[in-house]
């Protein structure tokens, strides 16, 4: 709980840098109430909510983002988790805000103490923001989950008698068990293995452990069955994964993340309509090696940078030629012209091509954008939306 506090502080001071200043009132009023402190800070950001109920402004998100970390330092969890959930739905995240607001939630689930504390909710969250920590490269959010995975790993309970299937096999996922809620599932009879919360969780335990062509099986028969983002997204993740071995699966992955990001549209989820709609954006830039060929014109513009220092010496050199033939006669044009040309090159590192490929990728990420809408505009069609 002391590392979340740690957190939780430092990331103010990484957001608040970023904001843009919409009305001078609207920001005046949020930096005065962020100036308060304790309980006076909670009633100050619950009146500006209040007073700029508009989620759409920065500023408002912001105010939900603090007033459910400060109702967290209160100790009052209940109300954490009320408006730490609200901010979430609303999406649009800063760097680093969503891993540490899920990191939140996951501490008030996991108070043993508090009216709502809930280990399966706990641990749902944890592993929400390990995966948020993990893709924004935050070692402090990952680390505080993992601990917090820990110490919620006691000694485990016999399970209660005369459980039913679907809570059997979810007790094995929620312990991490899945290689045996895998084996249970296929002692199962086919009305049980019908059971869509069954046949997910089966589906979830294959892709845990690896099983990707098995996970990818059940969850496309999910899909077909009922059109969720969710199912959607793992699909499209599982063809992403095959698609670092073979760019074949590249096509399969977009299509697939693009339904999820309109189906999670559609379903108010802002978090997997990120997700989904920059991972199809990626997949095809994938698909056409942009990625690769970016690094590639960058690492050559810096060797041609490292280059154009060394060269200083012979630039000044050249430079000084120049000056000397300021308003020299017509006939030294063509000695002003090579020398202007050798100063260029000179200071390119003696390659003058970067700018001519950084304007060749510049009209391929177009391309490819425009492609990516068209593949939206298609799937949109598929889906009747």
């Amino acid at each position: 709980m002391k590392k979340l506090s740690f957190l939780i502080l430092i990331s103010f001071f990484i957001i608040l840098p970023c904001l843009g200043q919409d009305d001078i009132g609207y920001t005046k009023d949020y930096i005065d109430a962020m100036q308060k402190t304790g309980n006076e800070r909670i009633a100050a950001l619950k009146t500006y909510i209040q007073k700029y109920p508009d989620t759409s402004g920065q500023f408002t998100r912001l105010a939900y983002y603090w007033l459910a970390l400060d109702y967290f330092q209160a100790k009052n969890y209940e109300e954490a988790v009320k408006r730490g959930e609200e901010r979430l739905k609303m999406g649009n995240f800063g760097q680093g805000e969503e891993a540490r607001m899920t990191l939140m939630l996951a501490n008030s689930f996991a108070v043993k103490s508090a009216s709502i504390f809930n280990k399966d909710k706990a641990l749902e969250y944890i592993e929400k923001a390990m995966d948020l920590g993990n893709k924004d490269n935050d070692k402090d959010v990952v680390k505080t989950a993992q601990d917090l995975k820990k110490s919620l790993s006691g000694p485990v309970a016999p399970p209660p008698p005369n459980l039913t299937p679907e809570q059997k096999i979810k007790r094995h996922a929620s312990l991490d068990e899945y290689s045996e809620a895998i084996a249970y599932y296929k002692t199962l009879g086919d009305s049980d293995k019908n059971n869509p919360e069954i046949q997910k969780t089966y589906a979830n335990a294959l892709f845990k452990v690896d099983q990707a062509d098995a996970a990818l099986k059940e969850y496309q028969a999910l899909y077909a069955k009922d059109r969720k983002g969710s199912y959607a997204l793992r699909i499209g993740e599982i063809y992403a994964k095959k698609a670092e071995k073979s760019k074949v699966y590249c096509d399969s992955a977009v299509t697939y993340f693009l339904e999820a990001g309109l189906l999670s549209q559609k379903e108010n989820n802002p978090a997997n309509v990120k997700a989904a709609f920059g991972n199809a954006e990626f997949q095809l830039f994938e698909k056409y090696d942009y990625n690769k060929k970016v690094k590639e014109v960058e690492a050559t513009q810096k060797k041609g940078a490292a280059s154009a220092q060394k060269n200083q010496a012979a630039i000044k050199e050249k430079e000084k030629e120049l000056r000397k033939l300021k308003g020299a006669p017509p006939y030294l044009e063509d000695q002003v012209t090579k020398l202007e040309q050798d100063i260029e090159t000179l200071k390119a590192g003696g390659n003058t091509g970067d700018s001519g490929e950084f304007a060749k990728l510049e009209a391929e990420m177009v391309r490819i954008q425009k492609e990516l809408e068209t593949l939206k505009s298609s799937a949109k069609k598929r889906l009747n939306l």
